[in-house]
């Protein structure tokens, strides 16, 4: 019976020591997933490890961010959710961070708020803390934001992931999981998903979009391809693929295969010449390629040295020759410890980005900023943002309407693209604008007055004249639309004010235009061209550089406003009408930033000056398309003017 017992505890304690080693082999086999980026697959083992009564902190840790790698905010909370202590370790403060975007993700925003308000006692000094503490009331911002969107889900998307569009003439080019192919090499083991190939869509009608099939097979891959951005005229594109070497992964020293944009040409109808970028690297990731309007910067998401976070934004000047300046990061007013990733760059010099950093509903946020002010980043709100991840948008402003990516419920893949537009029941009303034009000493109305209403939001530039009395008439749009209303009266000298219309369907009848009698004064409204008794600031034909003549004039405005820090001017450059009118108006941004630019270079504040582009919208004579005239009558238009806004 002794020795029956002792043969029975042998077999106990040898079947204890199997499962023992068993459950560490296990574990091991889970980190070693976990470690080489195979997350999908790390999860269902340390899944596996859990069921069978083996937990740590460290498990938890690591399932956490495998789920929240993928996406999967809400079990990644309840594996954050066993991390956080009151006297939790500055070390694993970043789960604080986590805990909190996951919380949001699911609706909690309150106990968010409260997570966050954690995390900066221990990290004050956290671009991501400061700015949740400078935006603390950022749900309430966000909730009266009055831009409403209708979103659509394209008809193209499939069952799996689909990002990332761009604008490629008639189509819709974008990134997709859909290859699902035969082949087990097929698959990613990070998300257990196939990998990403470029595809397009076409436009079926006014709100959807029908799969066409691959786009360029040649640039496709057994590796990722996606983030296409094209030049205007169609024929170079660069794009995001994993560093490869004959269409394979190329991995780094620890098995990573990093991320690398490429850049392609089309000859003869064929994409070739695939090249990479000469700032990509084995050793860090660049990605997420869009070029500015003008084709002389591409921006980028990296996390190469200097980057602040996860991931940031840089900007790589394009030189005539087609080589790249060096890349700069675009500074903490952008950039956070967090993921700023998926730029698109609008005509009007606005940044769109994905942000986990800036205060938002959950995941990755749709934020703005305009690059010519820098005055703040904004969230754009509730609709194009859920408390999903919502990225990689690209935006058309003139028409208000664009493309988008999210992973929000009910949709038809793990990530699937939305079209948006602006909400007709705000963005198509219109009002009218009523205003007087007197004389300020006498009061008596000034008929024949040129009016000219340019709306800063479209560009578009609307010409009337006062009757009789005195009294112009002209359509305004809504919501809170910023306009900028000049008159022009011979013998006077011209007058500009500015206005914001209302939010609601009510006229402004109640406007007057007080106009003063030609002499030199700077007062608001007035050109420091009478005052400074300057020449005109003119340009070549088809240029942007300020000629060598301009300079003593332009030193005289310079000198002028730091003899008085107070005023702030705004710098109105005017082309002529021998090309398009697109192409005019993006002349005239240039040339206001040339001489912008100039002025600052001389010591002007930068925040009291500003430049406006108008092209082609106020001629000084007859020179408008299609009438015939001389390259002289033609110069005349081509100038800059220096308004006077704040003193």
């Amino acid at each position: 019976m002794k020795i029956k017992k002792i043969i029975t505890s042998i077999f106990l304690l040898v079947v204890t020591y199997n499962s023992l080693v068993a459950q560490t082999k296990q574990l091991d086999q889970a980190d070693y997933l976990f470690d080489t980026k195979a997350y999908a697959l790390a999860i269902d083992a340390y899944k596996k490890v859990i069921e069978k009564g083996e937990t740590s902190l460290d498990i938890y840790k690591k399932l956490g961010d495998a789920y929240y790698l993928n996406a999967n905010y809400k079990e990644a909370a309840n594996c954050y959710a066993k991390l956080i202590t009151p006297d939790i370790k500055n070390s694993d403060s970043e789960y604080l961070f986590k805990y909190a975007q996951t919380l949001r993700s699911i609706g909690n925003y309150e106990e968010a708020n409260k997570i966050m308000l954690q995390f900066n006692k221990i990290k004050n000094q956290d671009l991501r803390a400061s700015k949740f503490i400078e935006k603390s009331n950022y749900l309430e911002s966000i909730k009266n934001i009055k831009q409403k969107y209708i979103l659509t889900n394209l008809e193209s998307n499939s069952a799996e992931s689909d990002f990332a569009p761009s604008f490629y003439k008639d189509t819709l080019v974008f990134s997709s999981a859909r290859d699902t192919g035969f082949l087990v090499n097929n698959v990613h083991e990070w998300n257990n998903r196939p990998f990403l190939n470029l595809h397009t869509a076409v436009k079926k009608d006014s709100s959807s979009f029908v799969y066409e099939g691959n786009f360029a097979k040649e640039l496709n891959t057994k590796t990722h391809e996606s983030s296409t951005t094209f030049t205007k005229d169609g024929k170079t594109v660069y794009f995001t693929r994993n560093n490869s070497e004959k269409g394979k992964f190329s991995p780094d020293k620890n098995g990573l295969s990093r991320l690398k944009v490429y850049k392609a040409t089309l000859e003869n109808g064929n994409w070739t010449n695939v090249t990479e970028l000469p700032f990509n690297s084995d050793e860090y990731s660049v990605a997420n390629p869009t070029l500015n309007y003008a084709e002389d910067k591409l921006y980028f998401a990296s996390d190469m040295p200097g980057t602040l976070g996860a991931s940031d934004i840089f900007v790589a000047d394009i030189n005539t020759d087609g080589s790249f300046g060096t890349p700069k990061n675009l500074g903490d007013k952008i950039n956070t410890e967090g993921r700023e990733t998926f730029p698109f760059i609008s005509e009007s010099e606005t940044l769109y980005f994905a942000s986990d950093g800036h205060p938002g509903l959950g995941g990755l946020d749709i934020f703005y900023i305009n690059l010519t002010k820098m005055d703040d980043v904004y969230n754009m709100g509730k609709g194009i943002n859920s408390k999903q991840d919502d990225f990689s948008i690209v935006i058309d402003e003139t028409k208000n309407e664009g493309f988008l990516a999210s992973n929000r419920p009910n949709g038809k893949g793990s990530d699937d693209i939305y079209s948006f537009i602006g909400d007709p029941n705000l963005m198509s009303k219109t009002s009218a604008i009523k205003g007087t034009v007197v004389d300020k000493e006498s009061n008596d109305v000034i008929p024949n007055a040129a009016i000219t209403v340019y709306n800063y939001t479209t560009n578009a530039v609307v010409g009337t004249a006062t009757n009789n009395n005195g009294i112009f008439i002209s359509e305004i749009e809504l919501p809170e639309k910023k306009y900028k209303i000049t008159a022009k009266v011979p013998g006077y000298a011209n007058t500009v004010i500015y206005v914001t219309t209302p939010g609601v369907k009510d006229p402004i009848e109640d406007l007057v235009l007080e106009m003063e009698k030609s002499k030199a004064d700077t007062s608001v409204g007035s050109d420091l061209t009478n005052y400074l008794k300057l020449e005109s600031i003119y340009f070549d034909t088809n240029s942007s550089y300020l000629r060598v003549a301009s300079y003593p004039d332009l030193d005289k405005v310079a000198n002028f406003m730091k003899e008085n820090p107070t005023v702030a001017i705004e710098v109105g450059a005017h082309t002529d009408s021998t090309e398009s009118d697109t192409y005019n108006l993006w002349l005239s941004k240039r040339r206001a930033k040339s001489t912008v630019n100039y002025l600052i270079s001389k010591g002007v504040d930068s925040s009291k000056i500003t430049g406006v582009g108008f092209g082609e919208s106020q001629l000084l004579n007859k020179c408008s398309n299609g009438v015939k005239c001389s390259s002289t009558e033609h110069a005349i238009n081509r100038r800059s003017e220096f308004i006077i806004i704040n003193k």
